[in-house]
């Protein structure tokens, strides 16, 4: 079985990383996304069990490594090729104030509105490539947070437009497959 954990508000972390453990072990797949990493550091996650965030997915897409190229590395570029010698510090401080003052802006106020405008299932169709590969799309969605629902709302609708199967959609591991509990004798009231 292959579950996609969304984990976006990282308010059920025990519960999330005892689930993804339990789908780890039974064989199956379990990806964790979550919003930010470091929420998540102080977490040990079972072996098997694989945690990104979307910005991992983005960052992933053409259109962003291109923008990078543009924006960041080819600068650093430049700036090592002039910065031997004695121009080294001008030359690291003017790169620092170009990619605070110059590239930050164009990133936040330009390419990231407008690459969600004209490709806005990207993370969705990267976690399928990225996460899922060849055998498909998860089998099931865990919703772990409140945070999470309105981006497995549209992850759905963009499988479902591609002609991908949706998987199901849950809350958590539990209210598909329930535990197993031992059968025990009954308890006798101890007040008589």
């Amino acid at each position: 079985m292959q579950v996609l954990f969304l984990a976006l508000g990282a308010s059920r972390k025990r519960a999330v990383v005892e689930e993804s453990a339990a789908v780890a072990a039974a064989g199956g797949r379990a990806v964790v996304l979550v919003g930010r990493k470091q929420p998540w550091a102080s977490e040990v996650f079972a072996p098997g069990v694989e945690l990104l965030t979307l910005a991992d997915l983005e960052a992933r897409h053409l259109p962003r490594r291109l923008e990078r190229a543009v924006l960041y590395q080819g600068p650093r570029r430049v700036a090592g090729v002039v910065g031997r010698g004695p121009l080294g510090a001008g030359a690291r401080k003017a790169l620092t104030a170009y990619e605070k003052r110059v590239a930050g802006r164009v990133h936040r106020r330009v390419f990231v509105p407008l690459h969600r405008r004209v490709w806005p299932t990207a993370a969705a169709r990267m976690i399928l490539r990225r996460c899922f590969g060849p055998q498909g799309g998860p089998d099931l969605v865990v919703v772990a947070d409140a945070l999470s629902t309105r981006t497995a709302a549209e992850m759905m609708d963009a499988w479902a437009a591609e002609g991908l199967g949706t998987p199901r959609l849950c809350y958590s591991v539990d209210s598909v497959v329930p535990p197993v509990v031992a059968r025990t004798a009954p308890q006798t009231s101890a007040a008589r």
